[in-house]
């Protein structure tokens, strides 16, 4: 008999125990129902969110296109200042020779004046040829470049320009062993014309502005860009190349010119750097690689 009052107080305990283990169980799947249910809701308001978050991030990035943009049109008629002096004096000399041509007899004159129209009128096409080619805004067409050719034309294009920049002496250092690098050449000419131009309103009372090419290791030809102007605060160099971000006065920039150096140098496979010592100048570097 005492083993039958035990085991049945035992069945008794154990009914007890599988009731509390199916309240629990029960108590758990509630919770984890309404857990269930609160991820849902979570789960739809985040996604609301990053649709929300994304349509905001859609407006920003057009109107950064726009921006983009507008600072490429910038730099263009940087450009386009330059290359009116370099229209001018062809166009004197092709109005002059026709001049002549219209006023002489001599037929071995009228052959050589002739011959200085065609020649001007040559060079004329090339400089209008090398602005189209610079105003193309369109995917990169990576080929071998000839950084020092290029450096050169930059150069020629901008040397007038920079006058109307007080006691800008600006110098070429060229490493004439330097094998072809691939690249845009127009993505890179743009940005070299934002680096050159900012190292020229970087020194507002003038100074040296040197522009060099070289090899970085085996793997990167170069081409920098160095002045002797107010430098970047210490606090300001990790974000010189954030977009909208700009250490000139209010009205003097849109903070999209180092950006823009930065997608276009990064769309051709390439690396910009930038050194600089606040009060001392700087030094911005456009590294291409030598291989495709």
């Amino acid at each position: 008999m005492d083993e039958q009052e035990q085991l049945k107080k035992r069945v008794g305990e154990l009914e007890i125990e599988l009731e509390d283990a199916r309240n629990l169980s029960r108590a758990r799947e509630r919770l984890l129902m309404a857990n269930i249910q609160e991820l849902n809701e979570s789960y739809n308001a985040l996604r609301e969110k990053v649709k929300d978050i994304r349509e905001r991030d859609k407006k920003i990035r057009d109107f950064t296109d726009v921006l983009t943009r507008a600072n490429r049109l910038a730099s263009l008629g940087e450009l386009a200042a330059s290359i009116a002096h370099e229209i001018k004096n062809p166009l004197i000399s092709i109005q002059g020779f026709a001049r002549r041509i219209s006023q002489g007899q001599d037929s071995h004159k009228l052959d050589t004046y002739a011959k200085f129209i065609e020649k001007e009128a040559e060079r004329l096409s090339t400089v209008l040829m090398k602005l189209l080619d610079f105003s193309r805004m369109t995917e990169p067409n990576r080929e071998q470049l000839d950084l020092n050719h290029l450096v050169d034309d930059t150069v020629l294009f901008l040397e007038h320009h920079l006058t109307r920049f007080r006691n800008i002496d600006l110098k070429v250092e060229k490493d004439e062993t330097l094998p072809p690098a691939y690249g845009d050449r127009v993505h890179v000419q743009q940005a070299l014309v934002n680096l050159v131009m900012n190292a020229a309103q970087a020194m507002p009372g003038g100074g040296p502005l040197v522009v060099k090419t070289g090899k970085r290791d085996d793997a990167y030809a170069y081409v920098s860009v160095t002045d002797k102007g107010t430098g970047i605060r210490k606090e300001d160099r990790e974000r010189i190349f954030e977009s909208f971000f700009t250490t000139k006065a209010k009205g003097e920039g849109t903070g999209l010119g180092l950006s823009l150096v930065k997608r276009l140098i990064e769309a051709n496979e390439g690396k910009i750097e930038a050194e600089s010592t606040e009060g001392a100048g700087s030094t911005f570097t456009i590294l291409l690689p030598f291989r495709a």
